[in-house]
């Protein structure tokens, strides 16, 4: 039985969505090379409904902001 390759690459993205963010970004970005545009357009409602953006990344953590009260002199 041949499998559709949206569902594959939903599979694949699943699996590696605890990955680090530039290997998540390889394989979404081969996805989205290979897929049609209607199928691309489904797998953004699957990746934005599924919440797959589980990736880490040290950069991505918020920033305190400091006042200009608390800068040191």
């Amino acid at each position: 039985m041949k499998r559709d390759l949206l569902s594959y690459y939903q599979e694949v993205l699943n699996k590696i969505s605890m990955a680090d963010a530039p290997t998540f970004r390889k394989e979404m970005r081969k996805a989205f090379k290979r897929l049609l545009p209607e199928e691309r357009a489904q797998l953004k409602a699957w990746f934005r409904s599924a919440c797959v953006c589980k990736v880490t990344n040290s950069t991505m953590l918020p920033v305190p902001v400091r006042s200009g009260h608390d800068q040191l002199k």
